[in-house]
Protein backbone atom coordinates (compact mmCIF):
# COMPACT_ATOMS: atom_id res chain seq x y z
CA UNK A 1 0.00 0.00 0.00
CA UNK A 2 1.37 3.38 -1.00
CA UNK A 3 2.18 5.62 1.94
CA UNK A 4 0.21 8.90 2.15
CA UNK A 5 1.12 12.06 4.04
CA UNK A 6 -2.31 13.03 5.39
CA UNK A 7 -5.64 11.29 5.84
CA UNK A 8 -8.74 12.56 4.17
CA UNK A 9 -11.30 13.62 6.76
CA UNK A 10 -13.74 10.93 5.59
CA UNK A 11 -11.16 8.23 6.34
CA UNK A 12 -10.75 9.05 10.04
CA UNK A 13 -12.30 6.37 12.22
CA UNK A 14 -13.65 7.99 15.34
CA UNK A 15 -15.17 4.71 16.50
CA UNK A 16 -18.66 3.82 17.72
CA UNK A 17 -20.87 5.03 20.56
CA UNK A 18 -21.01 1.44 21.85
CA UNK A 19 -17.65 -0.24 22.47
CA UNK A 20 -19.08 -3.68 21.69
CA UNK A 21 -20.10 -2.47 18.21
CA UNK A 22 -16.77 -0.75 17.68
CA UNK A 23 -14.85 -3.92 18.41
CA UNK A 24 -17.06 -5.96 16.08
CA UNK A 25 -17.07 -3.46 13.21
CA UNK A 26 -13.53 -2.07 13.31
CA UNK A 27 -11.63 -5.10 14.56
CA UNK A 28 -9.44 -5.95 17.52
CA UNK A 29 -6.21 -4.40 16.22
CA UNK A 30 -7.78 -0.97 15.65
CA UNK A 31 -9.64 -1.20 18.96
CA UNK A 32 -6.50 -1.83 21.01
CA UNK A 33 -4.46 0.72 19.05
CA UNK A 34 -7.05 3.49 19.49
CA UNK A 35 -7.98 2.69 23.11
CA UNK A 36 -6.87 5.24 25.68
CA UNK A 37 -5.22 3.53 28.63
CA UNK A 38 -6.62 6.01 31.12
CA UNK A 39 -4.92 6.22 34.54
CA UNK A 40 -8.25 6.13 36.39
CA UNK A 41 -9.02 2.65 35.04
CA UNK A 42 -6.25 1.23 37.28
CA UNK A 43 -5.98 -1.72 34.92
CA UNK A 44 -3.34 -3.61 36.91
CA UNK A 45 -5.53 -3.63 40.02
CA UNK A 46 -8.22 -5.56 38.12
CA UNK A 47 -5.77 -8.06 36.67
CA UNK A 48 -4.30 -8.73 40.12
CA UNK A 49 -7.72 -9.15 41.74
CA UNK A 50 -7.32 -6.13 43.99
CA UNK A 51 -10.43 -4.55 42.42
CA UNK A 52 -13.45 -6.08 40.71
CA UNK A 53 -16.02 -3.30 40.15
CA UNK A 54 -15.56 -0.51 37.62
CA UNK A 55 -18.05 2.25 38.38
CA UNK A 56 -19.08 5.41 36.58
CA UNK A 57 -21.88 7.31 34.90
CA UNK A 58 -23.37 6.23 31.60
CA UNK A 59 -21.00 6.84 28.70
CA UNK A 60 -17.82 7.03 30.77
CA UNK A 61 -16.19 4.03 29.09
CA UNK A 62 -16.91 1.08 31.39
CA UNK A 63 -17.80 -1.26 28.52
CA UNK A 64 -14.82 0.03 26.54
CA UNK A 65 -12.58 -0.87 29.48
CA UNK A 66 -14.01 -4.41 29.74
CA UNK A 67 -13.65 -4.93 25.99
CA UNK A 68 -10.05 -3.74 26.15
CA UNK A 69 -9.39 -6.24 28.94
CA UNK A 70 -11.04 -8.95 26.86
CA UNK A 71 -8.82 -8.15 23.87
CA UNK A 72 -5.60 -7.92 25.86
CA UNK A 73 -6.22 -11.04 27.91
CA UNK A 74 -7.25 -13.09 24.88
CA UNK A 75 -3.78 -12.48 23.38
CA UNK A 76 -2.56 -15.11 25.85
CA UNK A 77 -4.11 -18.48 24.81
CA UNK A 78 -3.74 -19.75 28.37
CA UNK A 79 -6.45 -17.32 29.59
CA UNK A 80 -10.11 -18.31 29.58
CA UNK A 81 -12.25 -15.20 28.96
CA UNK A 82 -15.99 -15.35 29.69
CA UNK A 83 -18.03 -12.25 28.78
CA UNK A 84 -21.47 -11.98 30.43
CA UNK A 85 -23.86 -9.27 29.20
CA UNK A 86 -26.63 -8.78 31.76
CA UNK A 87 -29.00 -6.76 29.58
CA UNK A 88 -28.48 -8.70 26.34
CA UNK A 89 -28.40 -12.23 27.73
CA UNK A 90 -31.35 -11.96 30.13
CA UNK A 91 -34.78 -11.78 28.55
CA UNK A 92 -38.13 -11.44 30.29
CA UNK A 93 -38.59 -15.20 30.63
CA UNK A 94 -35.18 -15.59 32.30
CA UNK A 95 -36.06 -12.92 34.84
CA UNK A 96 -39.47 -14.46 35.52
CA UNK A 97 -37.89 -17.89 36.05
CA UNK A 98 -35.29 -16.39 38.37
CA UNK A 99 -37.95 -14.69 40.48
CA UNK A 100 -39.98 -17.91 40.74
CA UNK A 101 -36.90 -19.85 41.76
CA UNK A 102 -35.67 -17.15 44.13
CA UNK A 103 -39.00 -17.13 45.96
CA UNK A 104 -38.16 -20.65 47.13
CA UNK A 105 -34.71 -19.73 48.43
CA UNK A 106 -34.34 -18.50 51.98
CA UNK A 107 -31.01 -16.81 52.41
CA UNK A 108 -29.71 -13.68 54.11
CA UNK A 109 -28.39 -11.51 51.30
CA UNK A 110 -25.79 -9.57 53.21
CA UNK A 111 -24.19 -10.34 56.54
CA UNK A 112 -25.73 -8.47 59.51
CA UNK A 113 -28.66 -7.26 57.39
CA UNK A 114 -31.89 -9.08 58.15
CA UNK A 115 -33.65 -9.20 54.81
CA UNK A 116 -34.01 -12.97 54.68
CA UNK A 117 -37.69 -12.66 53.78
CA UNK A 118 -36.79 -10.83 50.59
CA UNK A 119 -36.38 -12.61 47.27
CA UNK A 120 -32.77 -13.77 46.95
CA UNK A 121 -30.97 -14.27 43.65
CA UNK A 122 -27.46 -14.51 45.12
CA UNK A 123 -27.24 -18.29 45.13
CA UNK A 124 -28.77 -18.50 41.65
CA UNK A 125 -26.13 -16.11 40.33
CA UNK A 126 -23.30 -18.01 42.05
CA UNK A 127 -24.35 -21.35 40.60
CA UNK A 128 -24.82 -19.75 37.18
CA UNK A 129 -21.30 -18.26 37.28
CA UNK A 130 -19.77 -21.60 38.33
CA UNK A 131 -21.63 -23.33 35.51
CA UNK A 132 -20.41 -20.73 33.02
CA UNK A 133 -16.82 -21.36 34.09
CA UNK A 134 -16.97 -25.13 33.74
CA UNK A 135 -19.06 -25.06 30.55
CA UNK A 136 -16.66 -22.67 28.80
CA UNK A 137 -13.65 -24.61 30.07
CA UNK A 138 -15.01 -27.83 28.57
CA UNK A 139 -15.79 -26.17 25.24
CA UNK A 140 -12.28 -24.78 24.96
CA UNK A 141 -10.46 -27.73 26.52
CA UNK A 142 -9.04 -25.62 29.33
CA UNK A 143 -7.68 -27.28 32.46
CA UNK A 144 -8.94 -25.37 35.48
CA UNK A 145 -9.29 -27.95 38.26
CA UNK A 146 -7.76 -31.30 39.04
CA UNK A 147 -9.97 -34.35 38.49
CA UNK A 148 -10.78 -34.96 42.15
CA UNK A 149 -13.93 -36.64 43.50
CA UNK A 150 -15.27 -33.19 44.45
CA UNK A 151 -14.73 -31.90 40.93
CA UNK A 152 -16.43 -34.90 39.32
CA UNK A 153 -19.41 -34.63 41.67
CA UNK A 154 -19.69 -30.89 41.07
CA UNK A 155 -19.58 -31.39 37.29
CA UNK A 156 -22.29 -34.04 37.43
CA UNK A 157 -24.55 -31.89 39.60
CA UNK A 158 -24.24 -28.98 37.16
CA UNK A 159 -24.95 -31.32 34.26
CA UNK A 160 -28.04 -32.59 36.07
CA UNK A 161 -29.31 -29.05 36.75
CA UNK A 162 -28.63 -27.65 33.32
CA UNK A 163 -29.14 -30.70 31.08
CA UNK A 164 -32.46 -29.25 29.87
CA UNK A 165 -31.29 -25.66 29.91
CA UNK A 166 -31.87 -23.68 26.72
CA UNK A 167 -29.80 -20.53 27.19
CA UNK A 168 -31.37 -19.75 30.56
CA UNK A 169 -29.89 -18.65 33.87
CA UNK A 170 -31.84 -21.20 35.88
CA UNK A 171 -32.96 -24.72 34.91
CA UNK A 172 -36.60 -25.47 34.27
CA UNK A 173 -38.39 -25.91 37.55
CA UNK A 174 -41.70 -26.11 39.38
CA UNK A 175 -41.88 -24.58 42.87
CA UNK A 176 -38.14 -24.88 43.33
CA UNK A 177 -37.99 -28.49 42.18
CA UNK A 178 -35.99 -29.46 39.09
CA UNK A 179 -37.04 -32.51 37.09
CA UNK A 180 -33.94 -34.57 36.28
CA UNK A 181 -32.86 -37.59 34.29
CA UNK A 182 -32.58 -40.28 36.96
CA UNK A 183 -29.89 -42.06 34.92
CA UNK A 184 -27.56 -39.19 35.79
CA UNK A 185 -28.03 -39.96 39.51
CA UNK A 186 -26.85 -43.58 39.35
CA UNK A 187 -23.34 -42.86 40.63
CA UNK A 188 -24.53 -40.84 43.63
CA UNK A 189 -24.73 -42.45 47.04
CA UNK A 190 -27.83 -42.35 49.22
CA UNK A 191 -26.52 -39.55 51.44
CA UNK A 192 -25.99 -37.18 48.50
CA UNK A 193 -29.40 -38.01 47.01
CA UNK A 194 -30.92 -37.26 50.39
CA UNK A 195 -28.99 -34.01 50.68
CA UNK A 196 -30.31 -32.73 47.34
CA UNK A 197 -33.80 -34.03 48.26
CA UNK A 198 -34.26 -36.39 45.34
CA UNK A 199 -37.90 -37.54 45.08
CA UNK A 200 -38.09 -40.79 43.13
CA UNK A 201 -41.85 -40.37 42.51
CA UNK A 202 -41.63 -36.97 40.87
CA UNK A 203 -38.03 -37.41 39.70
CA UNK A 204 -37.33 -33.96 41.15
CA UNK A 205 -34.45 -32.53 43.14
CA UNK A 206 -34.42 -29.31 45.15
CA UNK A 207 -32.58 -26.50 43.40
CA UNK A 208 -31.99 -24.80 46.74
CA UNK A 209 -30.35 -27.85 48.34
CA UNK A 210 -28.43 -28.79 45.19
CA UNK A 211 -27.11 -25.25 44.83
CA UNK A 212 -25.77 -25.31 48.40
CA UNK A 213 -23.94 -28.58 47.70
CA UNK A 214 -22.47 -27.10 44.50
CA UNK A 215 -21.19 -24.03 46.36
CA UNK A 216 -19.65 -26.19 49.08
CA UNK A 217 -17.97 -28.47 46.54
CA UNK A 218 -16.63 -25.46 44.64
CA UNK A 219 -14.67 -24.39 47.73
CA UNK A 220 -13.03 -27.83 47.95
CA UNK A 221 -11.52 -28.00 44.47
CA UNK A 222 -7.81 -28.06 43.63
CA UNK A 223 -6.85 -25.47 41.04
CA UNK A 224 -4.77 -26.55 38.04
CA UNK A 225 -3.51 -24.27 35.27
CA UNK A 226 -5.58 -21.82 33.22
CA UNK A 227 -6.50 -18.36 34.59
CA UNK A 228 -10.17 -17.35 34.18
CA UNK A 229 -11.60 -13.85 33.72
CA UNK A 230 -15.39 -13.45 33.92
CA UNK A 231 -16.28 -9.99 32.57
CA UNK A 232 -19.80 -8.85 33.48
CA UNK A 233 -21.32 -5.86 31.69
CA UNK A 234 -24.62 -4.04 31.05
CA UNK A 235 -25.93 -4.07 34.62
CA UNK A 236 -28.82 -1.78 33.76
CA UNK A 237 -32.34 -1.31 35.12
CA UNK A 238 -35.52 -1.68 33.09
CA UNK A 239 -37.51 1.52 32.65
CA UNK A 240 -40.64 -0.15 31.21
CA UNK A 241 -42.58 -0.04 34.48
CA UNK A 242 -42.06 0.16 38.24
CA UNK A 243 -42.52 -3.60 38.74
CA UNK A 244 -39.77 -4.52 36.28
CA UNK A 245 -37.58 -1.74 37.64
CA UNK A 246 -37.89 -3.07 41.21
CA UNK A 247 -37.16 -6.61 40.04
CA UNK A 248 -34.04 -5.46 38.19
CA UNK A 249 -32.85 -3.61 41.31
CA UNK A 250 -32.97 -6.95 43.16
CA UNK A 251 -31.28 -8.82 40.30
CA UNK A 252 -28.42 -6.34 40.04
CA UNK A 253 -28.07 -6.04 43.81
CA UNK A 254 -27.66 -9.80 44.19
CA UNK A 255 -25.34 -10.12 41.20
CA UNK A 256 -23.06 -7.55 42.85
CA UNK A 257 -23.14 -9.58 46.07
CA UNK A 258 -22.52 -12.81 44.12
CA UNK A 259 -19.49 -11.31 42.35
CA UNK A 260 -18.11 -10.16 45.68
CA UNK A 261 -18.63 -13.60 47.25
CA UNK A 262 -17.11 -15.47 44.31
CA UNK A 263 -14.02 -13.26 44.35
CA UNK A 264 -13.63 -13.86 48.09
CA UNK A 265 -13.75 -17.62 47.49
CA UNK A 266 -11.19 -17.32 44.68
CA UNK A 267 -8.83 -15.29 46.88
CA UNK A 268 -9.15 -17.60 49.88
CA UNK A 269 -8.66 -20.76 47.82
CA UNK A 270 -5.96 -19.31 45.53
CA UNK A 271 -8.07 -20.00 42.45
CA UNK A 272 -6.86 -18.15 39.34
CA UNK A 273 -10.32 -16.71 38.76
CA UNK A 274 -11.28 -13.02 38.52
CA UNK A 275 -14.87 -11.78 38.37
CA UNK A 276 -15.00 -8.20 37.06
CA UNK A 277 -18.23 -6.21 36.69
CA UNK A 278 -19.08 -2.74 35.41
CA UNK A 279 -21.59 -0.74 37.46
CA UNK A 280 -23.34 2.45 36.44
CA UNK A 281 -23.39 5.05 39.21
CA UNK A 282 -27.14 5.60 38.94
CA UNK A 283 -27.72 1.83 39.27
CA UNK A 284 -25.62 1.77 42.45
CA UNK A 285 -27.57 4.75 43.80
CA UNK A 286 -30.94 3.11 43.06
CA UNK A 287 -29.85 -0.11 44.77
CA UNK A 288 -28.64 1.84 47.80
CA UNK A 289 -31.83 3.93 47.82
CA UNK A 290 -33.82 0.70 47.99
CA UNK A 291 -32.23 -0.01 51.36
CA UNK A 292 -29.61 -2.60 50.42
CA UNK A 293 -26.07 -2.34 51.73
CA UNK A 294 -23.76 -3.01 48.82
CA UNK A 295 -21.65 0.07 49.49
CA UNK A 296 -18.99 -1.82 51.47
CA UNK A 297 -18.02 -4.21 48.70
CA UNK A 298 -18.32 -1.53 46.00
CA UNK A 299 -16.18 0.93 47.96
CA UNK A 300 -13.61 -1.68 48.97
CA UNK A 301 -13.22 -3.25 45.53
CA UNK A 302 -14.48 -0.58 43.14
CA UNK A 303 -12.84 2.07 40.95
CA UNK A 304 -14.89 5.10 39.88
CA UNK A 305 -14.10 6.57 36.47
CA UNK A 306 -14.69 10.21 35.60
CA UNK A 307 -12.96 12.32 32.97
CA UNK A 308 -13.06 15.88 34.28
CA UNK A 309 -9.75 17.08 35.63
CA UNK A 310 -9.57 20.08 37.92
CA UNK A 311 -6.50 22.24 37.49
CA UNK A 312 -3.94 22.28 34.72
CA UNK A 313 -4.56 23.09 31.09
CA UNK A 314 -7.73 21.96 29.33
CA UNK A 315 -5.46 20.96 26.44
CA UNK A 316 -4.21 18.06 28.58
CA UNK A 317 -7.72 16.57 28.93
CA UNK A 318 -7.69 12.78 28.38
CA UNK A 319 -10.83 13.22 26.24
CA UNK A 320 -8.78 15.18 23.73
CA UNK A 321 -6.13 12.48 23.88
CA UNK A 322 -8.88 10.02 22.93
CA UNK A 323 -9.49 11.94 19.68
CA UNK A 324 -5.76 11.95 18.99
CA UNK A 325 -5.61 8.18 19.54
CA UNK A 326 -8.45 7.58 17.07
CA UNK A 327 -6.74 9.67 14.40
CA UNK A 328 -3.33 8.09 14.95
CA UNK A 329 -4.85 4.58 14.83
CA UNK A 330 -6.60 5.54 11.57
CA UNK A 331 -3.31 6.80 10.14
CA UNK A 332 -1.55 3.58 11.05
CA UNK A 333 -4.27 1.39 9.56
CA UNK A 334 -4.27 3.31 6.26
CA UNK A 335 -0.46 3.51 6.03
CA UNK A 336 -0.37 7.26 6.58
CA UNK A 337 2.49 9.18 8.15
CA UNK A 338 1.88 9.79 11.84
CA UNK A 339 0.86 13.40 12.48
CA UNK A 340 2.59 15.05 15.40
CA UNK A 341 -0.12 17.68 15.96
CA UNK A 342 -3.52 16.40 14.83
CA UNK A 343 -5.22 19.66 15.87
CA UNK A 344 -3.21 21.79 13.45
CA UNK A 345 -3.45 19.18 10.71
CA UNK A 346 -7.11 18.17 10.83
CA UNK A 347 -9.02 20.97 12.64
CA UNK A 348 -9.79 24.63 12.19
CA UNK A 349 -8.02 26.57 14.99
CA UNK A 350 -11.23 28.14 16.32
CA UNK A 351 -14.93 27.32 16.36
CA UNK A 352 -17.20 30.31 17.00
CA UNK A 353 -14.29 32.33 18.40
CA UNK A 354 -13.32 29.53 20.80
CA UNK A 355 -10.16 27.42 20.52
CA UNK A 356 -11.33 24.13 18.96
CA UNK A 357 -10.32 21.87 21.85
CA UNK A 358 -12.02 24.07 24.42
CA UNK A 359 -15.11 24.21 22.20
CA UNK A 360 -15.33 20.41 21.94
CA UNK A 361 -15.05 19.98 25.71
CA UNK A 362 -17.65 22.68 26.41
CA UNK A 363 -20.21 20.80 24.32
CA UNK A 364 -19.77 17.54 26.23
CA UNK A 365 -20.63 16.10 29.62
CA UNK A 366 -16.96 15.11 29.91
CA UNK A 367 -17.62 11.55 28.78
CA UNK A 368 -16.01 9.59 25.94
CA UNK A 369 -19.46 8.85 24.50
CA UNK A 370 -20.20 12.55 23.96
CA UNK A 371 -16.86 13.14 22.26
CA UNK A 372 -17.26 10.19 19.87
CA UNK A 373 -20.89 11.08 19.09
CA UNK A 374 -19.96 14.70 18.39
CA UNK A 375 -17.01 13.88 16.14
CA UNK A 376 -18.97 11.32 14.12
CA UNK A 377 -21.82 13.79 13.55
CA UNK A 378 -19.40 16.54 12.60
CA UNK A 379 -17.69 14.18 10.18
CA UNK A 380 -21.10 13.40 8.60
CA UNK A 381 -21.31 17.05 7.50
CA UNK A 382 -18.25 16.69 5.29
CA UNK A 383 -18.46 18.04 1.73
CA UNK A 384 -15.24 19.30 0.18
CA UNK A 385 -13.46 20.49 3.32
CA UNK A 386 -9.77 19.74 3.80
CA UNK A 387 -10.07 20.19 7.57
CA UNK A 388 -12.83 19.81 10.18
CA UNK A 389 -14.31 23.29 9.95
CA UNK A 390 -16.64 25.59 11.88
CA UNK A 391 -19.32 25.04 9.25
CA UNK A 392 -19.21 21.29 9.88
CA UNK A 393 -19.60 21.83 13.63
CA UNK A 394 -22.45 24.33 13.14
CA UNK A 395 -24.36 21.91 10.92
CA UNK A 396 -23.91 19.00 13.33
CA UNK A 397 -24.95 20.68 16.57
CA UNK A 398 -28.74 20.44 16.10
CA UNK A 399 -28.60 16.69 15.53
CA UNK A 400 -26.06 16.27 18.32
CA UNK A 401 -28.38 18.17 20.64
CA UNK A 402 -31.32 15.91 19.73
CA UNK A 403 -29.36 12.70 20.22
CA UNK A 404 -28.02 13.73 23.61
CA UNK A 405 -31.50 14.71 24.78
CA UNK A 406 -32.87 11.34 23.64
CA UNK A 407 -30.25 9.65 25.79
CA UNK A 408 -31.06 11.86 28.77
CA UNK A 409 -34.76 11.13 28.26
CA UNK A 410 -34.04 7.42 28.68
CA UNK A 411 -32.58 8.15 32.09
CA UNK A 412 -35.48 10.42 33.01
CA UNK A 413 -37.84 7.47 32.57
CA UNK A 414 -36.51 6.09 35.84
CA UNK A 415 -38.34 8.96 37.57
CA UNK A 416 -40.91 10.28 35.08
CA UNK A 417 -43.53 8.93 32.66
CA UNK A 418 -43.93 9.93 29.02
CA UNK A 419 -46.32 12.80 29.77
CA UNK A 420 -43.85 14.13 32.33
CA UNK A 421 -40.98 14.05 29.84
CA UNK A 422 -43.17 15.83 27.31
CA UNK A 423 -43.88 18.51 29.94
CA UNK A 424 -40.16 18.90 30.72
CA UNK A 425 -39.34 19.37 27.05
CA UNK A 426 -42.11 21.95 26.64
CA UNK A 427 -40.95 23.74 29.80
CA UNK A 428 -37.39 24.24 28.50
CA UNK A 429 -38.34 25.11 24.92
CA UNK A 430 -37.72 28.79 24.18
CA UNK A 431 -36.43 29.46 27.69
CA UNK A 432 -34.17 32.47 28.34
CA UNK A 433 -30.72 31.91 29.85
CA UNK A 434 -29.54 32.60 32.43
CA UNK A 435 -32.74 32.10 34.40
CA UNK A 436 -33.78 32.48 38.03
CA UNK A 437 -36.00 30.41 40.30
CA UNK A 438 -38.68 33.10 40.19
CA UNK A 439 -38.57 33.21 36.38
CA UNK A 440 -39.00 29.43 36.16
CA UNK A 441 -42.01 29.49 38.45
CA UNK A 442 -43.56 32.15 36.22
CA UNK A 443 -42.89 30.05 33.08
CA UNK A 444 -44.41 26.96 34.73
CA UNK A 445 -47.52 28.93 35.65
CA UNK A 446 -47.94 30.43 32.17
CA UNK A 447 -47.42 27.13 30.37
CA UNK A 448 -49.69 25.35 32.85
CA UNK A 449 -52.57 27.58 31.82
CA UNK A 450 -52.11 26.47 28.20
CA UNK A 451 -50.99 22.82 28.52
CA UNK A 452 -52.74 20.46 30.93
CA UNK A 453 -49.78 18.08 31.05
CA UNK A 454 -47.45 20.90 32.14
CA UNK A 455 -49.93 21.94 34.84
CA UNK A 456 -50.24 18.32 35.99
CA UNK A 457 -46.46 17.89 36.08
CA UNK A 458 -45.83 20.82 38.43
CA UNK A 459 -48.82 19.86 40.55
CA UNK A 460 -47.08 16.63 41.51
CA UNK A 461 -43.44 17.82 41.29
CA UNK A 462 -42.07 20.66 43.37
CA UNK A 463 -39.92 23.07 41.36
CA UNK A 464 -36.97 22.68 43.76
CA UNK A 465 -37.00 18.88 43.53
CA UNK A 466 -37.35 19.03 39.76
CA UNK A 467 -34.37 21.39 39.37
CA UNK A 468 -32.23 19.26 41.65
CA UNK A 469 -32.91 16.24 39.43
CA UNK A 470 -32.12 18.23 36.30
CA UNK A 471 -28.83 19.21 37.94
CA UNK A 472 -28.07 15.58 38.74
CA UNK A 473 -28.63 14.61 35.09
CA UNK A 474 -26.46 17.44 33.79
CA UNK A 475 -29.31 19.33 32.15
CA UNK A 476 -28.85 22.55 34.13
CA UNK A 477 -26.19 24.25 36.24
CA UNK A 478 -25.21 27.65 37.62
CA UNK A 479 -23.62 30.46 35.63
CA UNK A 480 -21.15 33.02 36.94
CA UNK A 481 -17.39 33.40 37.08
CA UNK A 482 -17.21 29.60 37.09
CA UNK A 483 -19.86 27.31 35.67
CA UNK A 484 -21.28 24.84 38.20
CA UNK A 485 -22.40 21.45 36.89
CA UNK A 486 -22.62 17.97 38.40
CA UNK A 487 -20.38 16.51 35.69
CA UNK A 488 -17.70 19.11 36.56
CA UNK A 489 -17.45 17.65 40.04
CA UNK A 490 -19.82 20.11 41.75
CA UNK A 491 -22.20 18.60 44.28
CA UNK A 492 -24.92 21.20 44.73
CA UNK A 493 -27.02 23.53 42.60
CA UNK A 494 -27.56 27.05 43.91
CA UNK A 495 -31.30 27.54 43.58
CA UNK A 496 -31.00 31.24 44.46
CA UNK A 497 -28.29 31.91 41.88
CA UNK A 498 -28.51 32.34 38.11
CA UNK A 499 -29.01 29.04 36.32
CA UNK A 500 -28.38 27.92 32.75
CA UNK A 501 -29.17 25.07 30.40
CA UNK A 502 -26.08 23.10 29.37
CA UNK A 503 -24.77 24.26 25.96
CA UNK A 504 -25.33 21.05 23.94
CA UNK A 505 -29.09 21.21 24.67
CA UNK A 506 -29.65 24.82 23.67
CA UNK A 507 -30.02 24.07 19.96
CA UNK A 508 -32.78 21.57 20.65
CA UNK A 509 -34.71 23.88 22.97
CA UNK A 510 -34.18 27.03 20.85
CA UNK A 511 -32.83 28.82 23.92
CA UNK A 512 -32.79 32.63 23.99
CA UNK A 513 -29.54 34.02 25.38
CA UNK A 514 -29.58 37.31 27.27
CA UNK A 515 -26.82 39.83 26.63
CA UNK A 516 -25.27 39.30 30.04
CA UNK A 517 -24.53 35.62 29.43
Amino acid sequence: MERVEKLQIKDIRFGKIDAHNELQDLGEDFYIESFLVYDKYKIDSFLSGENCFICGNKGTGKTAFLKYLECKLSKEPVNLIIPVRFKSQLDGMDKKDMRNMANNIKEDIIEDVNIGKETSYVMIWQVYLINQILKNANQGEYCLFEETNEFRTLSKLLKILYSKEVGGIVPRHVKGGVKVNIKLLRDFDISLKTEIEFDIKTENISFNKTAKVILELFTKLTYAVNPVYVLIDELELSVKNKKEFSRDVELVRDLIVAVDRMNHIAREKNYKIRFIASLRSEVINHVLASGYEINKCVEDYGVTVDWFQKGGSYKDSPLLKLIENKIHASEKELNCSRTEDVWKTYFAPEINNTEVRRYILSYSWYRPRDIIRMMKMVQDQLENEEIISQEMFDKAMQKYSERTWNEISEELRLSYDEKDIQAIKKFFTGIEVPFTFQYLNKIAEELGEIYDYVHSFFEKNKMVDFLEKMFDWGVIGNSGQRMIFKFLGDRDLSITGDMILHRPLRNLFAVISRDRL
